[in-house]
């Protein structure tokens, strides 16, 4: 009989922020599948973005698996009343030139390609953000390896953090 070693593979988490970000990320997904046939249980995905219409994307694995961001690797920081919340909080968002003020009314359909709207969004949605990256680090950290033939740990060190996003964008810059 011949027995295989198993992959050595870092604990590592991928946040994409904005469009740019989740499609990356999603891309990366797919290759973990296409090379391991799954996504290694010490691996993490994590979208982050104001428009809701990235997580509805797909792309198609070599087996032929549809390949998306599940619900727990999503995370919409969507702000329905952007500009409800700056009038109210004024103080807080001294950082928006005057000029960009406008920008904040349409944000229920994303950032707009606003960098100020990206950043209002994750300043409004920090403790929504902490908790899903705390959570997603969690997970890979607790990932049930020990009994797994196909993987093992490169290193038992903190798992590494890929971000990934556009500085043209909207959400990814802010």
């Amino acid at each position: 009989t011949r027995t295989t070693m198993a992959t050595k593979l870092r604990r590592s988490l991928y946040i994409g922020l904005g469009g740019t970000g989740i499609k990356t990320i999603l891309q990366t997904k797919k290759m973990f599948i296409d090379t391991y046939g799954e996504v290694p249980p010490m691996i993490g995905f994590l979208g982050i973005d104001t428009d809701r219409g990235e997580y509805n994307k797909s792309l198609e694995a070599v087996n032929g698996e549809d390949v998306k961001l599940l619900a727990n690797e999503q995370l919409p920081i969507c702000v329905d009343d952007a500009r409800y919340i700056y009038d109210v909080n004024k103080a807080h968002f001294s950082w928006i030139p005057d000029k960009n003020v406008y920008a904040l009314t349409s944000m229920n359909h994303g950032a707009g390609q606003v960098r100020t709207n990206g950043r209002f969004a994750l300043t409004v949605n920090r403790d929504n953000v902490v908790r899903a990256i705390v959570t997603k680090l969690n997970d890979i950290q607790n990932a049930r390896i020990i009994n797994n033939p196909n993987y093992e740990l490169l290193s038992t060190a903190a798992p590494e953090i890929h971000m990934v996003f556009s500085i043209c964008g909207g959400t990814g810059a802010g």
